[in-house]
């Protein structure tokens, strides 16, 4: 592994240092000796062909230096023809035999080192590279046209009729120039710079193309989920664990087919459903299966919401923990509606009753009647300002689904729904938690609360131990935990970010009801994965 990591940093120095060789080759000054030399033997226009391409490798190799780092199977291929094309337009633009020796040097090293480029790239789609180098080199010339075209006559000494203005564009375009060209002011010599400068950005652009990270597609095959469920009935530990069956998820498995992840990816970043679930002795190394498999497709990694429990192997692998919440977790078996501690419950259930409003439980099949009510009390709380549908980590209002979970609703006189929650399995023994919460937009006041007194003392009848109320995100620390800098910044900063979401809020809301809390984390592996995490989650959860 050293070995490799050492070769790759040389073929990266090698790559980078050919490349601004091949620039300087073609910007520095030629021997006129050795150019007389050529002129004999090539016509002059074959010598700033030969310039160009020169000029143009360079870029090529310099861009690519980075994707040679990431051990791309792309960036060697192009940069073993570019080598070898280096070597002869080093010799044919001046017999510049120096410069040469060292595009021979990476030529022998890259073909040495070949094994160690493995990091797949998506397949170029021809239609859009070409629509998007269009653009860009549409963009550049009337970038440089306009420009010749509207200076004035003291930057140059010239008044650009459109077909001049045309025709330096191009010569500047090509990196030829044009020496009887002088720039007589300071936006001149601007002018002439941005253009070499925009030549740079358009051929970074269409070359950034070729090395996009692999294009994820969400392939399930009926046997792969029957395998998951078979392991999570077994194994599973968490209330989470249910949204690893469902349809939006891929699935990566142990080499024994005993443990497995869940993950999906989005703007190429594959993020991880909570922990592995499966034979705890196999989840290093499936880890480091799925590390390395992401680092073929060059995918970045992250595990959302995982417990406590796996936290030494991910840091062993390298990663690193944020924790983003706590989920409010109610003991059952100490849950009262008695004395000072469950005033404010009574007062919510009294008050409730006295408006007529009533709770009743529906058991799937749900009833069409009951389902087009609790539809319509979705549709509403949709249009409330900043609720909208999310998954990943949670389920969406889909005719299925809902039909086939369990349904606690508050109806009142008018036998009318205002309000709803259902209940799905936790993998967790003794313990039950729900997905769905929504309301009308005009229910009464506190009628989530009464539904959840009342499903609590229903679950408690029932015999459940605990109730898992979900994840208050970004919600501090207990005493016992030791975050670290990065942590404390970060909770610091969305605490303080009222404007957006309130934070506070909702932990204080689920502690009117939790007698515990367990907390939640992201592993990921450095701190520029965040704002991708990030970002993926996003994406990942309005699909």
């Amino acid at each position: 592994m050293q070995k490799r990591s050492y070769m790759i940093w040389l073929v990266t120095l090698l790559t980078l240092g050919s490349g601004l060789m091949n620039l300087y080759s073609v910007i520095g000054p030629s021997l006129p000796e050795r150019v007389e030399i050529l002129t004999k033997i090539f016509p002059l226009e074959f010598l700033h062909i030969s310039r160009f391409f020169t000029i143009l490798i360079g870029f090529v190799l310099v861009i690519s230096s980075i994707n040679i780092f990431k051990r791309k199977k792309r960036a060697y291929d192009l940069i073993l023809i570019l080598s070898c094309l280096s070597i002869v337009f080093h010799i044919t633009k001046g017999l510049d035999y120096e410069d040469a020796i060292l595009s021979v040097i990476l030529l022998i090293v890259l073909i040495l080192t070949g094994k160690y480029f493995t990091v797949k790239s998506s397949i170029p789609d021809i239609r859009l590279g070409a629509l998007r180098f269009t653009i860009a080199l549409t963009v550049t010339i009337a970038y440089g046209t306009l420009g010749f075209w509207l200076l004035d006559r003291n930057d140059f000494g010239i008044n650009f009729h459109l077909g001049e203005s045309i025709s330096e564009t191009f010569r500047y375009l090509s990196f030829i120039g044009d020496p009887n060209l002088i720039p007589y002011t300071r936006y001149a010599h601007w002018f002439l710079n941005s253009m070499y400068l925009i030549s740079i950005i358009a051929i970074a652009y269409a070359i950034s193309t070729l090395y996009r990270p692999v294009n994820y597609v969400l392939r399930i095959y009926p046997q792969e989920r029957e395998k998951a469920k078979a392991i999570v009935e077994k194994y599973g530990r968490h209330a989470m664990d249910y949204f690893k069956l469902w349809p939006d998820k891929s699935f990566f498995f142990s080499a024994s087919q005993n443990t497995f992840l869940a993950y999906r990816v989005g703007n190429h970043f594959a993020v991880v459903l909570a922990d592995p679930v499966g034979i705890e002795d196999e989840i290093e190394q499936m880890i480091r299966d799925f590390m390395t498999m992401c680092k073929e497709n060059d995918w970045g990694i992250a595990f959302h919401q995982t417990l406590p429990d796996f936290i030494p192997i991910y840091e062993k692998l390298g990663f690193k923990k944020l924790k983003i919440g706590d989920d409010a977790i109610v003991d059952l078996t100490k849950f009262t509606l008695a004395g000072k501690e469950g005033k404010e419950f009574r007062h919510t259930i009294n008050k409730m009753e006295a408006e007529g409003i009533r709770i009743e439980y529906y058991r799937p099949p749900i009833p069409e009647k009951v389902f087009e009510q609790v539809k319509q009390v979705s549709d509403e709380w949709l249009q409330i300002e900043g609720k909208r549908e999310r998954s990943f980590t949670l389920g969406k209002f889909e005719s299925d689904y809902v039909r086939s979970t369990p349904i606690m609703a508050a109806i009142d006189q008018s036998e009318e729904v205002q309000g709803f929650v259902n209940l799905i399995p936790s993998c967790k023994k003794g313990e039950s938690t729900i997905d769905l919460m929504r309301r009308r937009s005009h229910a009464p006041h506190g009628i989530m609360d009464y539904i959840f007194v009342k499903l609590i003392l229903h679950l408690r009848e029932q015999g459940f131990q605990t109730f898992n109320f979900g994840m208050a995100p970004m919600s501090g620390f207990q005493n016992s935990e030791e975050p670290s800098l990065e942590e404390r910044a970060i909770h610091y900063f969305f605490q303080h970010m009222n404007f957006l979401f309130s934070f506070k809020g909702l932990r204080a809301y689920k502690a009117k009801f939790a007698t515990s809390w367990e907390p939640r984390y992201v592993i990921y592996q450095n701190v520029v994965d965040l704002p991708r995490h990030a970002m993926a989650i996003n994406t990942i959860s309005e699909l």
